[in-house]
């Protein structure tokens, strides 16, 4: 490639004029770009240079060699330096070298514009011929050679990453700040620009501008600009200027840190520190995000057994794993960099390493991961100890642990108490991830399910089945208490329980095993799905006793639920009084005194509804009654008023309501007055004239005795039978005295006195003079009830 060139110093009288001025330009050269060369070829000494430098002085004055963009997309190659004296004998003098490369040209010899610093092809005179022919040939110095730089980056090792992400950045962001590269010698800035250019993909690096040295570089306008530590400029400010990037390695200022790490510059940090520049090149020939794709790099260099901080396994690792189809002997020595570590990793690292949990059971040998599963071990105790580390990451170091077959014994008790947890309380969301999470992890599924059919064994079933939805798929082989629990959402899928829950009791102990139904904790649970939140009625706690064996209920538990069920009855439930019978039969040996007492009170109470109460019924209920204090307030309700509908039954044996009455028992007493005032009382009264016979001789019974029944039963004469009689027609008042005449005793007598107006209060009297007897046996009224109302059920 022919490449025009030219020369510019200070010069004697000529045709062109004297002082400065191009003394030798290419015919080749378009006169229009001279102006503006010139503006470019210019040098200035560095402030604290000596005025009359020395041979060997002039030697080491810095050399400008720099690599320009021009207007009309071609570019300019120079190399000035400071030559001292001029043909005048004048200090100041410099002499600039400088080549024209074509838009879409390089170098001869495929060089890089960094690779011709200090070639011999430069010269520092102005040669003989005003119009010199284009350059055809550029020898390289080698002065910049690959063990030069890796002995540069390591002596630099503190500014090469900021200065490779300061150099990426400039190739991804058009209006990136100038990189200020501050030396003490120009040599060592090209070290700098040449480390760019080797990481840079080709085209770029053809392209990149720079310059060795300025003493202005506010002026300059290259990409990367190289100037001494006495620069006419205020490089401390620069260093916080947004314009610019300040990189000091003179002792002064550098800019400070970027806010976002940059990975890429990492990686190619330690590339350069590895001495493996060449993996640039290959990074680049991929195409991929010109060659500065973090992950790519990250990959080579694993690949190449470079170590890596914790950023750079993480991208190698996330690249490796989104380019799974890789041939598999590139794997291993990939897996080998990456489980050796050597930094501490992080949870991103952790995270991107789980993506490769396939490979690394597959493809990675155990010595080569041994490191790998130590920090494993300690990462997952760490996350497990922390509540509030997140639950993907977590379940995805499980999932590593189970490729590199380490045992996480240590981390499976809190990792299987949180994913229980999550299941048992958590957000529908939530117990998701945990199913996804699971699919994969045998070992911990299987462990999740022996605490899930703990929690159902001894906490709350009811949540198991929520969390078992999450887990359609689940073996559940050994675990009756989850069965029982899935059995039990499948046939209340729609929401509600099914009424037979007797029935459902009896699924739940089929779906358990045979083999476990009899054990205390399979009952118990079964029979909490069973209950929920709703009382269990007497019916069913019946049907459940009789159905069990009594060593089951009895060993699980259920005798005292059984007995509640009874003691809590409502005073109108059918059953009740059957199951009172049941427990004093099956649950004997389980009732403490008070409960045996009101046991057999609501026993009582049923066969006195029923008609099945033998004679002395009073007298028991009387009699049991103070052992069963308190007594549950629906027996109490349910007993009063079968005792009371049973004493007002129009034929009774003899003796019962004189119990009553003796005994001034005030509950039963007034359950039985507010019987008597009952409608059902007062329809039986209007209804059967010998029904108010009856009445009438019950309420004469035992005047005296008590002043409680005193009280009672002259309201109820008053109240009650007085009103209905003065509204019978005369034939049923008739029949009334028929019946009293029937039974003897002068009772039809005694009903005429109490009749006739006025004579009540007379005839109450009389009867209190004769020692309270009233005439004739003393039976009482029948059993009546209300019209369509059937009592003590």
């Amino acid at each position: 490639m022919n490449l025009p060139q030219l020369h510019y110093t200070s010069a004697a009288p000529g045709p062109d004029g004297s002082g400065f001025r191009f003394t030798a330009v290419s015919a080749a050269l378009p006169t229009a770009l001279l102006g503006e060369v010139e503006q470019l070829v210019g040098y200035e000494p560095p402030r604290d240079a000596p005025g009359r430098p020395t041979r060997d002085e002039l030697a080491v004055f810095p050399v400008a060699f720099s690599h320009n963009a021009l207007s009309d997309g071609s570019r300019l190659l120079c190399r000035t330096v400071y030559t001292g004296t001029d043909y005048s004998g004048r200090y100041g003098n410099f002499h600039a070298h400088a080549v024209r490369l074509p838009e879409d040209g390089s170098l001869p010899g495929g060089l890089l514009p960094i690779e011709a610093w200090e070639s011999p092809s430069w010269t520092d005179r102005t040669p003989e011929e005003r119009h010199p022919g284009p350059l055809t040939t550029l020898t390289p110095a080698r002065r910049v050679d690959r063990a030069g730089l890796i002995r540069f980056c390591r002596a630099r090792a503190d500014r090469l990453e900021p200065f490779l992400a300061d150099v990426r950045a400039l190739l991804r962001t058009p209006d990136a700040p100038q990189l200020l590269v501050v030396e003490r010698d120009s040599a060592d800035t090209a070290h700098w620009i040449a480390v760019a250019s080797a990481v840079l993909p080709r085209d770029r690096a053809d392209r990149l501008t720079f310059t060795t040295y300025t003493r202005r570089p506010q002026l300059a306008r290259q990409q990367i600009v190289g100037t001494l530590p006495d620069a006419d400029f205020d490089l401390a400010g620069a260093a916080a200027d947004h314009r610019y990037r300040v990189h000091d390695c003179a002792g002064g200022h550098s800019s400070p840190a970027r806010r976002e790490p940059d990975p890429w510059a990492a990686v190619a940090a330690r590339v350069w520190l590895a001495d493996r520049p060449e993996l640039f090149a290959e990074a680049a020939r991929t195409g991929h995000d010109a060659g500065f794709d973090a992950g790519l790099l990250a990959v080579l260099a694993a690949r190449a057994g470079i170590a890596l901080d914790a950023t750079g396994r993480t991208a190698a690792a996330r690249a490796a794993h989104e380019h799974t189809g890789a041939d598999d002997t590139r794997w291993p020595p990939l897996l080998t960099t990456l489980a050796a570590g050597g930094t501490d990793r992080t949870p991103e690292e952790w995270t991107a390493l789980a993506g490769l949990a396939e490979e690394f059971s597959r493809l990675a040998d155990d010595t080569a991961t041994a490191p790998l599963r130590g920090d494993l071990h300690d990462a997952l105790d760490r996350a497990t100890a922390d509540p509030d580390s997140p639950l993907g990451p977590l379940l995805a170091l499980l999932g590593l642990a189970d490729a590199l077959h380490a045992d996480p014994a240590t981390a499976l008790p809190p990792l299987t108490a949180r994913l229980t947890t999550t299941l048992l309380d958590g957000t529908a969301e939530d117990r998701g991830a945990v199913r996804t999470a699971l699919a994969p992890h045998g070992t911990l599924t299987a462990t999740v399910l022996d605490t899930l059919d703990q929690h159902a064994a001894t906490d709350d079933p009811g949540r198991v089945c929520h969390a078992l939805a999450e887990l359609p798929d689940a073996d559940l082989t050994g675990h009756p208490h989850l069965r029982m629990a899935r059995e039990f959402g499948a046939l209340t899928a729609d929401g509600r329980l099914r009424p037979d829950r007797p029935a459902l009791l009896d699924a739940l102990l089929k779906a358990a095993g045979a083999e476990h139904q009899a054990e205390p904790s399979v009952l118990r649970a079964a029979f909490r799905l069973v209950q929920g939140d709703r009382p269990l009625r007497p019916l069913e706690a019946g049907t459940m006793l009789v159905r069990l064996p009594a060593a089951w209920h009895r060993a699980a538990g259920l005798d005292e639920v059984f007995i509640r069920a009874a003691l809590d009855s409502a005073p109108d439930d059918r059953e009740a009084p059957d199951l009172a019978k049941a427990l004093l039969v099956h649950c004997a040996s389980a009732l403490a005194p008070r409960q045996r007492a009101a046991l057999l009170l609501l026993e009582l109470a049923g066969e006195l509804t029923t008609g099945e109460a033998q004679p002395g019924f009073t007298e028991r209920a009387l009699a049991v009654r103070p052992q069963a204090t308190p007594l549950e307030p629906g027996i109490e309700e349910r007993l009063g008023t079968a005792l009371a509908d049973r004493l007002l039954a129009e034929r009774q044996p003899p003796g019962e309501l004189r119990a009553l009455i003796h005994s001034g028992d005030e509950v039963l007493l007034r359950a039985y007055t507010e019987r008597a005032r009952g409608d059902g009382v007062g329809s039986a009264l209007r209804r059967s004239p010998s029904y108010a016979a009856a009445c009438f001789v019950a309420w004469h019974t035992a005047s005296g005795a008590d002043p409680r029944w005193e009280r009672t039963r002259t309201e109820l004469l008053s109240s009650v039978l007085k009103p209905v009689v003065r509204r019978m027609p005369a034939e049923d008042v008739d029949a009334l005295l028929e019946s009293l005449r029937r039974r003897g005793g002068g009772w039809a007598e005694a009903f005429g006195d109490w009749h006739r107006p006025g004579v009540l209060g007379r005839l109450g009297g009389r009867w209190r003079g004769r020692g309270g007897r009233a005439p004739g046996p003393a039976y009482g009224p029948g059993d009546i009830e209300r019209p369509g109302e059937e009592h003590g059920r």
